[in-house]
């Protein structure tokens, strides 16, 4: 389900964004200047994330296993961007906000077994219905390099939400990002920009909630760089597109103690590593 809070805050902050960008006495003039046309934006993108995560279960002790989970797959989605950069508070004042959301079956390969029996090992393949929805704003001040060259180093802060959907259970990874990064932009024509991204965030305050149990994570790590492309086509409309590689872990959980009914159980999350490849393919207008 997608995030209403969530939502909220990015259509307030879209309004405030439109009147302050309306506003401002910028010394560049987004029509004329391909980069603050990049810069100024709302569009709309298809995506499509290929996903490989893998858990890193210990080999020894309480809970140990022979094997990891993996899951892996491709997810198709959407994404809203909106950006802005004036001159309000500061030369070259940067925001962007954007919200994406993935959803489909991937495959899950997974195992069952009695640590009590030797050789009881098998695998339990079936098909996880994957939903992703990840939200991310940027606070920066773009640096005119040369009239066709700019660096923007930025803030970041938003969440990511993960809902694994298997036979007979049902899980919720969340988690809070925090951090910073670096995005370089090119204008190589008065209407292409070409760019590239780099950030490395923060997973806080995250935790797992499944169909018996929930618990914390410790602080994790999440890293991104990418590429992306604009390109105006006629008046205020553009067409923008991008491939971007992330790499994030989880700490996983401690022991959990559950009772279903009358009996006793025990579980535990184990540490856990993802790696997405994402592309994204869209269409905006720049204000």
């Amino acid at each position: 389900m997608i995030n209403k809070r969530a939502i909220a805050t990015l259509t307030a902050a879209s309004l405030a964004l439109f009147s302050a960008s309306a506003m401002a006495d910028s010394a560049w003039n987004a029509s004329q200047n391909p980069i603050l046309a990049a810069n100024n934006e709302i569009g709309l993108a298809a995506t499509g994330t290929l996903m490989n995560y893998q858990e890193h279960f210990a080999t020894t002790g309480v809970l140990s296993a022979p094997m990891d989970d993996t899951e892996s797959g491709w997810l198709p989605g959407f994404s809203v961007n909106l950006s802005g950069m004036n001159n309000n508070l500061t030369r070259n004042l940067y925001l962007s906000l954007n919200y994406n959301y993935s959803s489909a079956g991937i495959a899950y390969k997974g195992f069952v077994y009695n640590p009590g029996i030797p050789n009881s090992v098998r695998r339990a393949d079936t098909t996880d219905q994957a939903t992703t929805q990840n939200f991310l704003g940027k606070l920066g001040k773009g640096f005119s390099i040369s009239d066709n060259m700019m660096l923007t180093p930025y803030i970041a802060g938003g969440f990511l939400l993960w809902n694994r959907q298997l036979p007979g259970t049902h899980e919720r990874y969340h988690s809070a990002l925090v951090g910073a990064g670096l995005m370089y932009q090119y204008a190589p024509t008065a209407r292409l920009v070409l760019g590239a991204d780099m950030r490395v965030l923060a997973l806080v305050g995250g935790g797992i909630k499944t169909s018996q149990w929930s618990s914390g994570f410790g602080t994790s790590g999440e890293e991104t760089v990418g590429i992306h492309a604009d390109y105006k086509i006629s008046g205020g409309w553009h067409v923008y597109g991008g491939l971007d590689f992330t790499h994030l872990t989880y700490t996983g959980t401690g022991i959990v103690t559950f009772y279903q009914g009358a009996t006793k159980y025990i579980g535990k999350e184990p540490p856990s590593s993802t790696n997405l490849l994402g592309m994204n393919l869209g269409l905006a207008y720049s204000y």
